[in-house]
């Protein structure tokens, strides 16, 4: 190659590098976590987790969270990542994108709570009317739709302060910016213990599976179904339940959470609740 080739080469890759046009693909999937946790938290919580996953596996899995809830559904559905923690795929519009469960944590179930203070004058979801009430984002599933709608259905007038994340609308009530907070019940217990925050509780909703480990149909059977093998295998093997007991104490948990696999079917009433809620996407 002549002088003048080599360097119209050499000025043509450096052009490429300085505007974006040449990247470095990362291995694996993005694999998005609904934020129901600071990103720095989860991140020190889900990446011990999916490093064992791409150890036992062989498919490698990399975290990917926007800044909020908002925006970590939104490059979820956009394609952004190929495997997700979350259950806000389930809308009548988003079932239609293919995404499946393989997995879920080994819990009871969550519940979505209105929640106050524990000296609040606050003992009925009416004693919120014309009041501000704190919520994850418009994208929670039990920290806002849940709530929202039996606070719709009650005619009960409440000004939405959206915080980014669950323990950002509890942040929101402790600090008296917000007479209540929509929370998943899990995630308040733990911040309170955490926090020692002292609160009570003035309405519950009914029990919904916890969050699903879902995968996209982008995503090869074989790589579907090795990952999902790792994430329920994690509790039976002594590295994953050190993981797990580590990640425990980092939430303050009662006790480790492991996974077992799961499915759509077990999902059932989170999609009856989108064909019957009165709160408007």
């Amino acid at each position: 190659m002549k002088v003048a080739g080599k360097l119209s080469l050499f000025i043509g890759v450096l052009f490429a590098l300085a505007t974006g046009a040449v990247r470095a693909e990362e291995p694996g999937y993005a694999f998005s976590v609904s934020n129901q946790r600071s990103p720095t938290l989860s991140a020190q919580y889900w990446n011990p987790i999916l490093a064992y996953v791409h150890k036992k596996s062989g498919v490698a899995l990399r975290l990917k969270m926007g800044k909020t809830s908002i925006e970590t559904t939104a490059l979820t559905i956009k394609g952004e990542a190929q495997f997700a923690y979350t259950n806000h795929l389930f809308t009548m519009e988003r079932a239609k994108l293919g995404w499946k469960v393989i997995a879920r944590p080994t819990t009871d179930g969550i519940r979505g709570q209105i929640v106050v203070p524990v000296d609040s004058a606050i003992n009925r979801l009416e004693d919120l009317d014309r009041q501000n009430v704190a919520f994850p984002s418009a994208e929670a599933y039990v920290g806002y739709r849940v709530p929202m709608d039996i606070l719709l259905r009650k005619g009960i007038k409440v000004s939405p302060v959206f915080a980014g994340n669950q323990e950002g609308a509890i942040g929101q009530m402790k600090s008296g910016r917000a007479a209540a907070a929509g929370v998943n019940e899990d995630v308040m217990a733990a911040f309170a213990k955490r926090e020692k925050l002292a609160y009570r509780v003035i309405w519950s909703s009914e029990e919904y599976k916890d969050l699903p480990i879902m995968v996209s149909p982008s995503v090869p059977e074989a790589d579907a179904r090795a990952v999902q093998q790792a994430f329920i295998g994690m509790l039976a093997n002594p590295e994953g339940k050190k993981i797990l007991e580590q990640g425990a104490q980092l939430l303050k948990l009662e006790h480790p959470v492991g996974f077992i696999a799961a499915s759509d079917k077990d999902y059932e009433n989170y999609r009856e609740f989108h064909r019957k809620t009165v709160l408007k996407d």
